[in-house]
């Protein structure tokens, strides 16, 4: 085979390795924008814990330190029945105290969030429970139903990501696999003259094995970068969407499609190798 031809060749496995890394990124980055996307939906279920009413201020601030050392608490905000009634007074454009001689009939709550794996039906159960054992709580409110619907969605939208970003790595694995194979195809003599002069398979694997990896390596640092270059875009036009995306998660992403093309790479160049030294020397002229 010519130089030219065989440039040709590897530009042509590294664009294509790129491209399918850049393909499996991006379904990363969307996996990870769906599960934050559902997160907040989650911590935007609010629960209110009502105070009876007349509860000492010692009281209250005691079920405050309580509730904040809960492993499910998210955000909590004290609402004084002075506020409720204020609140109130906004909402109806009337003080309800005019109609009930002066007495205002809101109690004081917290207003609490809870963390995302704590926010469906099960736990709420429990955490109810808990709650209501204190003698100062007079109840405990929440949208059971709308809960229900939400994690409902969450679990059947998160499956779909799922089976989506598993068939995704599965293609991804087919695809570099052939071009790891097409690439090491042409070399399928220069292996078996290797054999016949005694070089053991691991010698002659480790070139192989090696610069498949620097491709898969290369490759995926370069789909990162377009990766890197769209999020900047996206980020300047709707800097709104970028809060669904944490770099922290981001980041993981990155490393996983650089690790992924490197591990792939370098098995796809193992298993190929490993093929064609099985191989009768007659058997390699009809493949």
């Amino acid at each position: 085979m010519s130089k030219q031809v065989f440039k040709v060749q590897t530009i042509s496995v590294y664009i294509s390795t790129t491209l399918v890394l850049l393909l499996l990124g991006i379904m990363g980055i969307l996996f990870v924008g769906a599960q934050s996307v559902s997160e907040k939906m989650q911590e935007s279920l609010g629960v209110q814990v009502i105070i009876n009413k007349g509860t000492e201020e010692s009281s209250i601030k005691s079920l405050e330190g309580n509730l904040q050392k809960k492993n499910y608490l998210g955000s909590m905000k004290y609402i004084s029945e002075e506020q409720a009634l204020e609140e109130e007074i906004k909402a109806l454009g009337t003080d309800p105290r005019e109609m009930l001689g002066g007495h205002n009939p809101y109690e004081a709550s917290f207003e609490i969030t809870l963390k995302p794996e704590y926010a469906n039906a099960d736990s709420l159960v429990n955490i109810e429970k808990e709650l209501l054992r204190n003698k100062n709580v007079k109840e405990v409110i929440y949208q059971k139903e709308l809960m229900s619907e939400v994690n409902s969605s969450i679990k059947k939208s998160g499956a779909a990501m799922t089976v989506l970003l598993v068939m995704l790595m599965l293609i991804s694995w087919s695809q570099i696999s052939n071009l790891v194979r097409l690439s090491i195809y042409s070399k399928r003599f220069l292996l078996h003259t290797m054999k016949l002069t005694g070089a053991t398979w691991a010698f002659i694997r480790r070139p192989f094995i090696i610069s498949n990896m620097l491709i898969g390596l290369t490759s995926g640092i370069v789909a990162n970068l377009i990766i890197l270059a769209g999020l900047y875009s996206l980020s300047s036009s709707e800097p709104a969407v970028m809060q669904f995306l944490p770099f922290g998660k981001l980041a993981v992403v990155g490393a996983i499609v650089i690790l992924f093309g490197m591990s792939i790479c370098s098995l796809c160049a193992f298993l190929s190798v490993n093929r064609f030294l099985r191989m009768r020397n007659n058997d390699l002229y009809f493949i």
